[in-house]
This record gives C-alpha cells, sequence and structure tokens, in this order.
C-alpha cells in the first residue's frame, strides 16, 4: 500500500497530472484499498508535502494542486514595511519617499541597495490562502527589474517564490522626433519613480491568478530577501483579491445619470506609440511599413506607427496610455475598439486584462482575447455579444492600460512543463544505464532496472494525447500546432509496446523532449502588436480596417520605388571635411542607438561633427582600398594588430591621458590591441569564460558544490561518467581564428602555470617549455582518456543535464535566461576551474575575446577622433548603451561591455557580479601576433593529430612548434622586425 501511495502521491500530484488526472488516479487508489476517493486523496496530498519537505521545493503548480481545493480566506492581513522584526545586510531604512509626481509617503520602508533581506512576524487569523499584495514605489537603478525572495516560516513554499518580480516604470525619454534624413529616431526607455500597488503575479505565465501562500492559523514568519531590489515599500496585504463584477453589476454600480445612447456623439484615438508608461524597456515604439493601413504610415521612411512588435509578449508586461482630459470632453459611456494584430502564435490566443484608471472594471475585460490573424484587425470587448462601454467621467484625464495574461492554454502549459521535467529524468535515468550510443545488440532490460518506467511512460503518453485533445478544442484545428506533443506520444507508446527497444528510442526521447520544452517556451508567450486604441460612443463605428486595393497597389509601388533611393546604411546626414566617419560593424538597432548617443550627447557637448554608419563586414577591405573610415567601433580578432601592422592604425599611447583611459578596462584588456611597443584600440565588449553547472545534477550524484580546480574536475569524472554524463570544454570551431578563442582549454591550463604563448619578445612561442607540454597533454588526455566529444551542442547538453558541467562564454547566461525557463533555478555559474601552484594559491587563469574601437591614420584630425573615443568607452556611455541595448532585446542582449565600472552598473545582481569579477580579476591575454594564425592553426593540428591519429603528446607538440616558430620568424623578417 505504501508503494501505491508514494507512486500515487508523486505521479498525481507532483509531476503531470491536472485535477481529471487526480481523481482518476485517486478513485484507483480507492478502489484497491478499500478506502473513499476523498480519504485518498487526503492521504496522498499529506504523503506528498511530507515527501516534498524532506526531498525538493515544489513547483507552484505543485503547489497549487495540492491547495487549490482550500478556501480563500476572507480575513485581510495588513502589514507596514516599516514594521519589520529583523533586517539584515543591504541599505535598509524606514524614512519618506518622493516619486517623480510628486506624491510623498512617509514612513515607509528604503531598501535603497540591491541587496539585503526583511524580516516580518505576522498573526493570521484564519487558516487559509492568501495572495500577496504590495504598495511600492521603484528607485531608480541599473535593474530592469525588482525581484524579491520569500520564505515562509524559515522555507521555500514553492520554486517561483524564490523570484517575484516586480516592475519598474519606462517611459519615453522624448518625444519621437524625425532626423535629417527624414527618418523617426526612437526614443530611450528611462526610468520613472511612481507608487503602484500590484499581487505577486506567476512569472512563468502559467497562471492568469496572483499567487497565494496557505497559511495554517497561528503565528507565521515571512522573509523577503532581495539581489535586486532597490524600492520603497509602503505596505504588504495579505488577502483575497477582490472579486469582479460582470458587466451588467459594474454598469449598474457606476449609477451614472447618462446612459450610453444618451452619451453626446463623440470619438477618439490613442495612438499605440505614445505610451504614457511601461513595465518593461523592451515595450518601446515599433514599426510597420507593410501597409497604408497602420497609423500613421509611410511606405519610404522609418516612422514608428506601432507598439509590441516581438517584444509584448512576456506574462505581467503592461503597457499604459494617457487619456487626455480634452479628449473625454464632458463624459460618458465610450467602448473600446484596439487596433491590433497577433501573427506569431498560430492557432492560439492572445490575452490581456484592461484596466481603466488602474482597476479592471468588469469580470468580461479581465481577459480579453486576441485571436492569430496577419492582417491587423479591430478588437473591441464584448459581453454576450454587445459592446462593452466603460465609464469616463467629465473633465479630467483617464489612463487604460493592458497587461500579458495568460489564457486558457496555461492549464495545458502546466501539464507539459511537469511532463517535459519527467521525461528529462527518466531520459537521464535511461542514459545512465545505457550511455548515450546503446549497442543495438545488447538487452539492457532498463523497465527492470527502473521498474516504474513502463507504468509512467503509459501515464505521459494518456497526458500527452489529453493536452493534445485540449488544445485542438482550443486552436479548432488538428494539425501542426500540437503536433510535438502527437510524436510524442507515438514514441512513448512504442516504448512500453516494446520496452527492450527503449535504448534504440533514446536519442528520438531526447530530440522529443526538446520539441517539447521549444513548444512550451512557444506558446506561453501572449504577443501583440498595438497600432491604436480608439474610443467611440454608441452611435459611432470603429474605423475599418478592409484594405482598397488601389491605395495598396500605390503603397506598394511608392516603397519599391522608393527602394532604389533610400541609403540604408547611412544613418546620419553629417557631412564635411571635419566630420569623423564612423563605421559600426553590428546590427541596425544597435547601429541607431550609437547614433542616437552620438548626436544627442557627444555632438552636443563637443562640437564635434560625427558620421555614423552601418557597416557588416568589408572594413578591412576597404581600408586597404583607401576608401576605410576614420574610426571603426566593433572590430575584434586579430584585425586590429593585422592593421596596426600595416600601419593604417593610430597609436593611442601618445595621447597625453592614454593611462588614465586605459584603467577603465581590465589590466591586461589592451594586450589584444598592442604590438611593438604601441596599443592601437580600446575594448568595447569583453567575453571571458565561466563555469555553468547543474545544481540539481550535482546534487543527485551527492555533490553539493562545483569542482574548484581540474584535479577536483578529474575526480568527479568517474561518477558523472559511470552515469553516462560528461563535461563540455571550449573548442575552437573548425574555422580556427587567429585570436585564440575565449575559454581555450590549452590556453586556460598554460596561464593557470604562469605561462603564456610567446616569451617577453614575442619573438618566439613557449610551447617548448615544460608547462605547456604538461598543459597540452592535459588537454589531450580529457579526449584520450576520459573520451570528451570533440563536437557539441552546449545549450541542449546542458539543458537536458547529459552536460552538468559546461564551460562557456559568462553570455551563456544570457541564453540559458531567455531559452531555457524549464529549469530556472536549476544552475547555476562560478569561475573556471583552476589550478594549483606551487605557493598552495589557486588560479583561476583565463584569456578573454572581444571587439574594440580603432582610429585610422587616415583621419584629419586625431584629436578628435580619440576624443571620439574615449568618450564612447566612457562609463556613463557604456552604461546607457547598454541599457538601450538590453531595453531593445531583452536579457538575450546583455552586453558585455569591457569597461570594469560600467560592467558593475548594469543588471547583474550582487552575487553574480561578485563571481564575474572574480574571474575577471583573473584575466590573462594572449597576444594577437603577425604569426597568429600559425600558432593557432597548428595547436589545432597537433591536438587533432594526438586525439584521432592516438599520437604522442608531447613528440606531436614540439614537432608543430618548429613549424610556429619558423612561421614567426619569417613574418618577422618580412616585416623588418
Amino acid at each position: 500500500m505504501n508503494r501505491l501511495l508514494r507512486r500515487f502521491a508523486a505521479g498525481a500530484f507532483a509531476l503531470i497530472m491536472g485535477a481529471q488526472a487526480c481523481m482518476g488516479a485517486a478513485s484507483a487508489f480507492a478502489a484497491e484499498n478499500s478506502v473513499s476517493a476523498e480519504t485518498a486523496a487526503a492521504m496522498a496530498r499529506d504523503y506528498y508535502a511530507i515527501e516534498s519537505s524532506e526531498t525538493e521545493i515544489p513547483s507552484y503548480s505543485e503547489y497549487y494542486d495540492m491547495y487549490s481545493d482550500k478556501p480563500m480566506s476572507g480575513s485581510g492581513i495588513f502589514v507596514s514595511a516599516a514594521d519589520y522584526s529583523a533586517c539584515d545586510n543591504g541599505d535598509i531604512t524606514v524614512g519618506s519617499f518622493i516619486d517623480d509626481s510628486g506624491e510623498s509617503r512617509d514612513g515607509v520602508l528604503l531598501w535603497n541597495s540591491s541587496d539585503g533581506e526583511v524580516t516580518y512576524d505576522i498573526y493570521v487569523p484564519e487558516t487559509g490562502r492568501y495572495c500577496i499584495g504590495v504598495s511600492y514605489c521603484p528607485m531608480i537603478s541599473a535593474g530592469s527589474d525588482i525581484e524579491l525572495k520569500l520564505e515562509v516560516d524559515g522555507s521555500l513554499p514553492y520554486d517561483t517564490a524564490s523570484r517575484l518580480k516586480l516592475s519598474r516604470v519606462w517611459v519615453n525619454e522624448r518625444e519621437i522626433y524625425t532626423d535629417m534624413r527624414g527618418n523617426q529616431v526612437r526614443p530611450s526607455q528611462v526610468q520613472r519613480t511612481m507608487w503602484q500597488d500590484c499581487f505577486f503575479g506567476d512569472v512563468d505565465g502559467l497562471f492568469s491568478e496572483p499567487l497565494f501562500i496557505y497559511l495554517e492559523r497561528g503565528m507565521h514568519e515571512l522573509k523577503f530577501s532581495s539581489e535586486r531590489a532597490q524600492l520603497a515599500i509602503e505596505s504588504f496585504t495579505l488577502r483575497a483579491p477582490d472579486k469582479l463584477p460582470t458587466y451588467s453589476e459594474y454598469a449598474a454600480s457606476v449609477g451614472a445619470d447618462m446612459t450610453v445612447e444618451g452619451t453626446p456623439s463623440a470619438s477618439f484615438r490613442i495612438e499605440g506609440e505614445s505610451a504614457a508608461y511601461k513595465s518593461d524597456p523592451t515595450l518601446y515604439p515599433t514599426y510597420d511599413n507593410s501597409s497604408y493601413l497602420v497609423s500613421p504610415a509611410d511606405p519610404r521612411k522609418m516612422v514608428y506607427n506601432t507598439l509590441g512588435s516581438g517584444s509584448w509578449k512576456k506574462a505581467l508586461q503592461t503597457v499604459t496610455w494617457e487619456i487626455p482630459a480634452d479628449k473625454v470632453g464632458a463624459g460618458g459611456w465610450y467602448k473600446i475598439g484596439i487596433k491590433a494584430r497577433q501573427d506569431q502564435i498560430r492557432g492560439f490566443d492572445s490575452n490581456r486584462r484592461i484596466y481603466i484608471d488602474g482597476e479592471v472594471p468588469c469580470q468580461e475585460l479581465d481577459r480579453v482575447k486576441f485571436s492569430y490573424d496577419t492582417d491587423w484587425s479591430v478588437v473591441s470587448p464584448k459581453s454576450g455579444g454587445d459592446d462593452i462601454y466603460v465609464w469616463l467621467e467629465g473633465g479630467r484625464a483617464h489612463t487604460i492600460s493592458m497587461e500579458a495574461v495568460t489564457g486558457d492554454i496555461g492549464d495545458y502549459l502546466r501539464s507539459l512543463e511537469s511532463v517535459i521535467k519527467e521525461l528529462n529524468v527518466y531520459y537521464r535515468k535511461v542514459l545512465m544505464i545505457t550511455g548515450p550510443n546503446p549497442d543495438k545488440y545488447t538487452d539492457y532490460y532498463v523497465h527492470e532496472k527502473i521498474p516504474e518506467l513502463l507504468d509512467r511512460f503509459e501515464i505521459i503518453s494518456i497526458e500527452l494525447r489529453n493536452v493534445q485533445k485540449g488544445i485542438e478544442s482550443l486552436s479548432g484545428s488538428k494539425g501542426s500546432e500540437a503536433a510535438a506533443l502527437e510524436n510524442m506520444a507515438v514514441i512513448l507508446d512504442k516504448c512500453t509496446e516494446k520496452p527492450l527497444r527503449i535504448p534504440n528510442y533514446l536519442g528520438q526521447i531526447k530530440d522529443g523532449s526538446a520539441a517539447l520544452s521549444a513548444w512550451v517556451r512557444d506558446n506561453r508567450d501572449q504577443p501583440l502588436e498595438i497600432d491604436y486604441i480608439e474610443f467611440a460612443t454608441a452611435d459611432r463605428d470603429f474605423t475599418s480596417c478592409d484594405e482598397k486595393l488601389g491605395k495598396t497597389l500605390k503603397f506598394g509601388l511608392d516603397a519599391f520605388i522608393g527602394s532604389f533611393f533610400e541609403d540604408y546604411t547611412t544613418l546620419s546626414d553629417v557631412t564635411g571635411e571635419e566630420a569623423i566617419n564612423v563605421w559600426v560593424s553590428l546590427g541596425r538597432d544597435q547601429a541607431q542607438v550609437v547614433k542616437e548617443m552620438t548626436e544627442n550627447q557627444f555632438m552636443q557637448e563637443t562640437g564635434i561633427p560625427v558620421s555614423v554608419n552601418l557597416v557588416t563586414g568589408g572594413v578591412v577591405e576597404a581600408s586597404l582600398a583607401g576608401k576605410g573610415p576614420d574610426v571603426a567601433l566593433f572590430l575584434g580578432g586579430e584585425f586590429p594588430v593585422n592593421l596596426a601592422i600595416r600601419d593604417m592604425l593610430v597609436d593611442m599611447s601618445q595621447f597625453e591621458d592614454f593611462d588614465e583611459v586605459r584603467g577603465r578596462f581590465q589590466q591586461n584588456a589592451m594586450t589584444q590591441y598592442s604590438y611593438n611597443g604601441g596599443c592601437y584600440g580600446l575594448p568595447i565588449s569583453q567575453s571571458f569564460p565561466m563555469m555553468f553547472y547543474r545544481t540539481d545534477v550535482l546534487t543527485e550524484l551527492g555533490y553539493t558544490s562545483p569542482p574548484e580546480t581540474w584535479d577536483g574536475l578529474r575526480d568527479m569524472l568517474p561518477a558523472l561518467q559511470r552515469n553516462y554524463m560528461s563535461v563540455g570544454l571550449v573548442l575552437p570551431p573548425n574555422n580556427i581564428s587567429p585570436a585564440t578563442e575565449t575559454g581555450h582549454t590549452f590556453a586556460l591550463l598554460m596561464l593557470q602555470k604562469g605561462k603564456n604563448y610567446y616569451n617577453e619578445e614575442q619573438t618566439a612561442s613557449s610551447f617548448d617549455s615544460v608547462e605547456a607540454v604538461q598543459s597540452f597533454e592535459e588537454w589531450t588526455d580529457f579526449y584520450t582518456k576520459y573520451s570528451f566529444e570533440q563536437t557539441y551542442d552546449a545549450f541542449s547538453r546542458f539543458r537536458t543535464g547529459e552536460y552538468p558541467i559546461v564551460i562557456a562564454n559568462y553570455t551563456f547566461f544570457n541564453q540559458l535566461t531567455a531559452a531555457a525557463p524549464e529549469i530556472n533555478g536549476l544552475w547555476d555559474f562560478c569561475p573556471v576551474p583552476g589550478t594549483v601552484r606551487e605557493d598552495g594559491t589557486v588560479s583561476h587563469g583565463a584569456n578573454s575575446n572581444g571587439a574594440g574601437a580603432i582610429i585610422f591614420n587616415k583621419v584629419k584630425n586625431k584629436e578628435n577622433a580619440w576624443e571620439f573615443v574615449k568618450w564612447f568607452t566612457d562609463t556613463d556611455t557604456q552604461v546607457q548603451y547598454a541599457a538601450q541595448i538590453e531595453g531593445l532585446l531583452g536579457t538575450m542582449g546583455r552586453f558585455d561591455t569591457a569597461n570594469v565600472e560600467a560592467l558593475g552598473q548594469l543588471s547583474w545582481s550582487k552575487d553574480e557580479l561578485s563571481r564575474l569579477r572574480a574571474q575577471q580579476a583573473e584575466l590573462e591575454e594572449i597576444p594577437v601576433t603577425p604569426a597568429s594564425y600559425a600558432v593557432t592553426r597548428n595547436i589545432m593540428n597537433a591536438f587533432r593529430e594526438t586525439i584521432n591519429e592516438k599520437k604522442n603528446p608531447r613528440d606531436t607538440l614540439i614537432w608543430y612548434n618548429r613549424d610556429i616558430n619558423d612561421e614567426i620568424t619569417r613574418k618577422r623578417k618580412n616585416l623588418g622586425l
């Protein structure tokens, strides 16, 4: 009975079972053990509660299933934020705070630092579920979000409680304006302070209602901690959310004298791009030049005429528009028409919660659906087929807000998230028995070694098909919308039908799980693009979205003709002999940010004219042809030194304040831009390696922390490889670059032993040294003795847990955060493994890579060019540039700035930053020389000959080292060095 109870508890409540499946499992258990279904459910819930407390923190979905049947408490508990019982760490005080509108509140908690924690002792008068509301005002900070961690009575109630988010307030820095070429310029997004009230919501986008905690009657301790804080808090409230009235109840309760039909005829429009407040910096004005119907439209020029394209899709993202008092007039009842487009998730609706003056008027506006359509359409909220009208009082301004919320698909996504987690667990369990390449002639009997495997696969298959049916009913069609679910269910059916063939399906299980994960990630989004919001009285119709053939043809023809005359690479119209010609080797959005900052700040402050141009590639070729720029930004690798060798660049070390400027960067960051005693570039970006590790997998294997040294890593390998897991190291791609890749394992091992690639004069390599030979042998041993793979997909292997340790560029953090939400909280990162030196210290030395700013000798005014390069690499400029890029691209675009001080002002938490600082402090750079191409090429030739042809590592390295030194000598002779 205990075994079946455990299976039911784990399966029904912790893994994939929804409410319907839980009832079926309870019935089966009850029938077998002669108890009622209610008793069975209660026993399982209590058993799971005990199990989860002893094992791991439940997800919020699991917590929800455990307590959603408990009553929501009718009692409200008010907690003044200043009345804390304990306060530790951080700069936390009590005082007054005034927001940008002038609203002042006294006796509030001032959480001035990013870190810290506060504890409250509260008395709960009634057992039940409580949602947590907060009245707060964000302070201006470098972070894009406020993130708090909530512990109840000393522990996390569920995983989502470790990342409760509160939004900041973002506004356009200035009005959208037109540049000299007739193109509109998107304004930067800047923070504002504003008091606001909200409940903590589900950032994962699976629940549209607020999060809750279950509390028994009596005293409890609530502890809030953070590493991304900086806010003022007036109070917390534990209570049930207000019940929304129906539309008919709302209409009756307003009590206005004026009827819908009696409202004076009027209509007005609020443009989407002119939003007043946003909860996220990515909610900037966007553009659509594909149709004349978009307001306003231009077939040739860049016109920002929409909001939300590609960026307004994450749960809790909110946009607020102001309705001026003069548009409302004397007031009255208005229907709402939202011209929008949802063309990203085919077959499903995108959902928005609509607020008027900060309140949701009625239930029908709590979740307004926007159906998939490639064309623009006007959506008007309705109740029973009739238009919904909202009351706008005359004589004052109003606001309308739209918040992204989860739709009907949320329940299905919850089930799939649990399915994916369970599939990954069983994939690893089977992998531990068969290995990644099972022998097709061997019977592994994995279904006997994992007794519950077939039962679980059968249940998961049923759940997938149930979810598939539900999703198809939502989309109204069968086919590709749920193809990934059908494919996975078929694979699992094959496994249960022929258990001995499960190892043969291992690769398909892995690919199917990855496909499910991608499907869930894409469909949890709620994308929407807004053109305008129209308000109209009962006698007015909304503006039509029907296209006219003649206007469409004319618009397309104008766009076609304009494409022959518009220059899309030149961003500035600044001309003249004194103008500095700057080329930016990035995407258009990034180059546009550089251009805007240059014109709005540098040119205004200095009066030096600068022409910013977008160029992707060809900088070196154009320069050699005499048609290159005066300054190039974001040019990295071996290019600066190769250009300097040919006497094409300005030696920046000749400027008087060069030593002061170089202090902005890590002490060795200039190495890759230095040659023959001169420095020919300033670093802009700098990427360096970190070690990423799966905390959950290492814990399963009995490890409490990642390895600190290479010896520690080698000691872990037997345990990992017994379970057919491995470690991912950095290996250069086939198109080998002359500049050594970030985190190259051979470079790490050499640098940590105190050796660089070259002697001090850079006249010969140091690969004939004892340290180099030892490092080469250690490196190749990973592939000969431990069978590491030479090529692998770091993201997918890390996501599934096959590679619980991966060494990668620290921007791997961005990819994991944005593209692998299902493993949030299950991974971390730290400095790369180190080497113990003779004095007992551990060196975590590593090399970095990046891109910089260079000045060409052809520039007429070197001092002006130097002023520009200094300005762009300055701390304030780099912080502003990074903030705007992250605002455009989200976490995926977090900038890896080379400015040490600027790095500390980006959106990293204090703990994350401390680890980055620790690794950055130990960076040792490998110079770029005229013969670098021969060095990197021959290192890889020696590596592959040792691995693939089983040659002696020492002899092979020494042999190829002769070629390296011969080429170094030849190049130096050719250059007259």
